[in-house]
């Protein structure tokens, strides 16, 4: 089963980073004149920022010099994307202009909502209003459990999800998977439905008998 998420999460994650890095460059490009949102003067926090700076770290010299831009997306990790969903952290910290990041309304609201192309409708099928906490609720899940399972952790007993205090089932961590498909793309959905191998593996899963 952990196989089976790692393959399915891969494809989500590159997704999911792709669309991002496609509406940072457009918000950058609208504010700064350049695409390059990691180096443009977006209000990003310390922690966001940092990472930023480990990624480019992790580059060889040539991965710096030539399609620069694609190598530093592709270094970051899924937690970084997660992250600028959430409020926003400090920036400038213990410096005289310490301020508070808002990612509400500096990148949500200037567009990093439009990313999620069927966002709007799913959580109106769902009963709920399209905000960036619905958002975030289920990246959180599916980054939950891609931890879970990337540092072979059990999933017999449910998925604990990061300073809540609670868990959700293995069904309900798959369940995420299959709504972030949905909110970036229908047809990355429909293409996740047909090809799944969590979806394959639960099926299969063993139950108990009680004998």
């Amino acid at each position: 089963m952990a196989s089976a998420c790692m393959g399915d999460i891969a494809i989500l994650e590159v997704a999911l980073r792709n669309h991002m890095d496609r509406r940072l460059s457009l918000i950058s490009s609208e504010q700064t004149g350049t695409g390059d949102w990691y180096m443009a003067g977006l209000n990003l926090d310390d922690r966001t920022q940092y990472q930023i700076r480990e990624a480019w770290n992790h580059l060889t010299p040539q991965q710096r010099g030539i399609h620069t831009h694609g190598h530093l997306v592709a270094s970051l990790t899924f937690g970084f994307w997660r992250n600028l969903l959430e409020d926003g952290g400090t920036i400038h910290t213990k410096w005289p202009d310490q301020r508070r990041a808002d990612y509400e309304n500096d990148l949500w609201r200037k567009g990093l909502d439009k990313m999620f192309s069927n966002g709007r409708r799913y959580s109106r099928a769902m009963g709920e209003r399209w905000t960036r906490r619905f958002a975030l609720d289920i990246v959180k899940t599916v980054h939950a459990l891609r931890n879970r399972v990337a540092h072979h952790e059990p999933l017999v007993n449910g998925i604990p999800l990061p300073g809540e205090n609670r868990r959700i089932t293995l069904e309900d961590a798959v369940q995420a998977c299959f709504d972030l498909a949905m909110i970036l793309d229908r047809d990355l959905h429909a293409w996740l439905t047909d090809n799944s191998k969590m979806k394959l593996a639960l099926e299969h899963e063993p139950r108990e008998t009680g004998l």
